[in-house]
């Protein structure tokens, strides 16, 4: 799982849901867009709408503006091309699979004595409790 920190608090995600991890790119912002969707990215030549997961989740918003440790994790959907803005990428944690449970939007494991939240990005793609069209 890749571990990362949203809104300063960490957060474990499945590498296998994650395409890329990028540097920031310039975002364009979308007029009356939702909430959500921090704006547009060219990325590769591909348009990516970069969200807050913060904001359709029980998680905290990234930081604003971002800070030299701030990267985008491009999902890995086939049908979408989304990421997400986290505040740092701390590294890779092996979680045995026991520990977590099924389809739940963001759940909370204990890793080393310390309450972490685990972020599942297809139920936040598509996901009904995920507040983004599916």
């Amino acid at each position: 799982m890749l571990h990362v920190v949203i809104g300063g608090e960490p957060v474990l995600i499945r590498s296998s849901q994650i395409r890329e991890v990028l540097r920031p790119h310039e975002l364009t912002p979308v007029p009356m867009g939702p909430d959500h969707l921090l704006g547009l990215a060219n990325i590769h030549g591909q348009i990516v709408c970069i969200i807050d997961a913060g904001r359709v989740t029980t998680l905290p918003s990234a930081e604003q503006g971002g800070t030299t440790h701030t990267r985008f994790l491009l999902l890995r959907d086939p049908a979408m091309h989304v990421g997400i803005q986290v505040d740092d990428v701390l590294g890779i944690r092996r979680i045995p699979e026991h520990e977590l449970a099924g389809e739940c939007l963001v759940q909370q494991i204990t890793v080393d004595d310390l309450p972490v939240s685990v972020l599942d990005c297809r139920q936040l793609l598509h996901g009904e409790k995920s507040g983004l069209p599916g």
